[in-house]
C-alpha cells in the first residue's frame, strides 16, 4: 500500500470520537486553532501532511492585499517550508527531509485587478472577507532506521504559529494507528 493511501486510510479508519473535542467536531471541520496532522509511517518513508485553516498560521483568511499582509503570507510560506524548524524526530532515526510542499490558499493568484472594483456588490465583499482559507502541508522524509523512530514533537510548530491552540493527530504504520490531541502543553507525540 502506498504511503498517501495510508494517510488517506487513517483519516477514514480513527473513530471520529478519539480525535474529537467536547463539541464532536468532525475531523473535515474548518475550526479556527485546530489543525489536523495525518502522519504515516511505511517501511523507511515517513510522511507527514499537516492542514490548517490560514488563520492560525497567519491570523487571516482574506486574499492579502496590503503590503504588510503579503509580507505575513510570504513568511508563513518560509516557515511552513523550513521542517527543521517545526517537528523534531529521534536523530538517531536517520530522517533526511525529501520534499515538501505547501498548497496555500491565500498565495493563488486573483484576477481582481482586472476587475472594476465598484461593481463588485456588498454581498461579494462580505463573502470575500468571510471565506474560509485552508494551508496545507506535507512532509516527505525517508529515514534509514525507521525502527528508532518512535515520536515527534511539534513544539516549533506551536512556537512558529502560536494562534494554534491545537493538533489533532492521526498516526498510521503497516503495524498500527493512533489518534490524539496535542497542545502548547502537551507538543509530543509518541508512538
Amino acid at each position: 500500500m502506498r504511503i498517501s493511501h495510508c494517510i488517506v486510510s487513517a483519516a477514514l479508519a480513527l473513530p471520529v470520537a478519539a480525535l474529537a473535542d467536547d463539541h464532536q467536531h468532525s475531523l473535515e471541520a474548518h475550526v479556527h486553532g485546530i489543525a489536523t496532522l495525518n502522519i504515516a509511517l511505511e517501511e523507511q518513508q515517513l510522511e507527514l501532511q499537516i492542514e490548517s485553516p490560514a488563520m492560525n498560521i497567519v491570523g487571516f483568511e482574506y486574499q492579502p492585499k496590503t503590503a504588510t499582509d503579503k509580507q505575513t503570507v510570504e513568511a508563513a510560506q518560509s516557515t511552513l517550508k523550513d521542517a527543521a524548524a517545526l517537528f523534531v524526530l529521534n536523530p538517531a532515526a536517520q530522517c533526511t527531509l525529501t520534499s515538501v510542499s505547501v498548497d496555500n490558499d491565500l498565495l493563488e493568484e486573483t484576477d481582481e485587478h482586472d476587475h472594476d472594483h465598484e461593481s463588485h456588490s456588498d454581498v461579494e465583499s462580505h463573502d470575500a472577507e468571510h471565506s474560509h482559507s485552508d494551508i496545507n502541508a506535507h512532509y516527505h522524509y525517508h529515514c534509514s532506521k525507521p525502527a528508532a523512530l518512535n515520536n515527534l514533537d511539534l513544539a516549533g510548530f506551536f512556537k512558529q504559529f502560536p494562534r494554534t491552540e491545537k493538533i489533532r493527530v492521526q498516526f498510521i504504520t503497516a503495524d498500527q494507528q493512533q489518534g490524539v490531541e496535542l497542545s502548547h502543553e502537551h507538543t509530543q507525540f509518541n508512538w
